[in-house]
């Protein structure tokens, strides 16, 4: 996973579904500009069977998510095409939430970044979300 400065993120944890669930989100929401230049929402959703363990992936599991993230991530870091906004883990799936200029674009070097990888069991999902409301449902309030 590429390195993070820990100032610009948030970590919760909380219940949801009587569930543990773990939100990690840009602790800001960006300029308008910035905004602007990244108004498609990507949600790239990984469920899994979590019944066992509160709603949180299985160790197996998780080592896959960490990879994919891992696989992803670099991509990202070395085209900065997308935007992370935002990671919601539990209640049997992980959701990662990206912004970005267009949602085709996304796809073809999403695809490309994946390329050779063994097959995820995720589905993606875009959506115009200009103001980021994506992002601004996730952050702690107040």
């Amino acid at each position: 996973m590429p390195v993070r400065n820990p100032e610009d993120w948030t970590l919760a944890q909380g219940k949801a579904g009587g569930n543990g669930t773990i939100i990690r989100a840009l602790a800001r929401v960006p300029m308008a500009e910035q905004r602007a230049a990244r108004p498609v929402l990507v949600s790239i959703t990984w469920a899994y069977d979590g019944e066992a363990t509160g709603g949180m992936p299985p160790r197996p599991v998780y080592d896959r998510i960490e990879g994919f993230e891992n696989v992803l991530f670099a991509a990202l870091d070395e085209g900065d095409w997308a935007t992370e906004a935002a990671a919601i883990t539990g209640n049997g799936a992980r959701q990662w939430r990206f912004y970005t200029a267009n949602a085709e674009d996304f796809i073809d070097r999403f695809t490309k970044a994946l390329a050779g990888e063994t097959i995820y069991p995720i589905e993606l999902e875009a959506v115009d979300d200009p103001e980021w409301q994506g992002l601004r449902d996730v952050q702690p309030k107040g």
